[in-house]
């Protein structure tokens, strides 16, 4: 199982890490959370971004 997490950023923006790995960044906090949802749903999309 992928760990998938949200982390804010100093400039207000957060970063997404699949398994400590950043994958994307300078999102908002609703892009953030629209991407972990759909990470968490496609978990082989998660994978592919490792």
């Amino acid at each position: 199982m992928l760990r998938i997490a949200k982390r804010p950023t100093q400039d207000g923006t957060f970063t997404v890490y699949v398994d400590a790995k950043a994958v994307a960044w300078g999102l908002t906090n609703s892009a953030a959370d629209d991407l972990i949802d759909k990470l968490m749903r496609a978990p082989d999309a998660a994978d592919a971004m490792l």
